[in-house]
């Protein structure tokens, strides 16, 4: 069996990539990616950038004539309502991006119900709907404004799958909560993103400067980020497994 899991950035992969031998692997994409055997399944983890302009370009690379059996798409998300706490995991049955990019690709992404099943089993809530947004939803009321259409809000998902049902039969959205619906970003981070959809860290110093009065919310951030990112590489963990012992695939089960 051959899995390929995606995440935004580094920080979301890097708990999970320092419990395995992942070692890089040629991709035609200007992505990265990286491969290690993992209870006995080859698993191929992708790096796609913040954002669906990124992902989409660097899926495309990643899937093209690769023959992977299923697709896990992963990462953070922020919570749209207050039910979610922080570090949990949730599994999506749909995937719904803003309505101009529903209208042009014309797609309905959904995870493939055998997919969600197992994921139940190994802990995750099975929600209705993550929301794709093209940009970053970063206060309490933006997320308040969209809770009636997802329950989680993310930015790549939609990207990811959509493309990777061109090529690989089964497919999942996965994301650990990494902030509460009742609370605002300390920084509107898409100032802080270069044109690959990666973090600028001179962008970000750059906004720290302009805004000092951040920090304390940042450190908070890339606290909870950092457990989200343990609790998800948990999950995969246990997740991987139990796909390995259900090795079958059911590509009509697809919805």
């Amino acid at each position: 069996m051959r899995i390929l899991v995606t995440f935004a950035i580094e920080a979301e992969f890097a708990p999970w990539r320092r419990r395995h031998n992942f070692q890089p692997t040629e991709t035609s994409s200007n992505g990265k990616v990286y491969t290690a055997n993992i209870s006995g399944v080859e698993v191929s983890v992708g790096l796609t950038g913040i954002g669906p302009k990124a992902a989409a370009i660097r899926i495309c690379g990643m899937t093209w004539c690769e023959d992977f059996d299923l697709c896990i798409t992963s990462g953070f998300a922020g919570a749209l309502r207050s039910e979610f706490q922080i570090t949990e995991i949730l599994a999506a049955r749909e995937v719904v991006p803003d309505k101009p990019r529903a209208v042009a690709l014309g797609k309905k992404v959904t995870s493939t119900p055998r997919l969600l099943r197992i994921a139940e089993t190994c802990g995750a809530t099975i929600v209705d709907r993550f929301y794709s947004s093209p940009s970053t939803v970063g206060t309490a009321q933006e997320k308040a404004a969209l809770r009636e259409s997802a329950e989680a809000v993310e930015m790549e998902s939609f990207e990811v799958l959509a493309e990777a049902f061109g090529w690989i039969p089964e497919g999942v959205a996965l994301r650990a909560i990494s902030d509460a619906a009742n609370e605002d970003l300390p920084l509107d981070f898409d100032t802080v993103l270069n044109e690959d959809g990666d973090l600028s860290v001179a962008r970000l110093a750059g906004q720290i400067i302009r805004k000092p009065s951040a920090i304390p919310g940042l450190v908070r951030l890339g606290k909870r980020s950092e457990e989200a990112a343990r609790r998800l590489a948990d999950f995969l963990d246990v997740y991987v497994a139990a796909l390995a012992a259900k090795p079958e695939n059911v590509a009509s089960s697809r919805a």
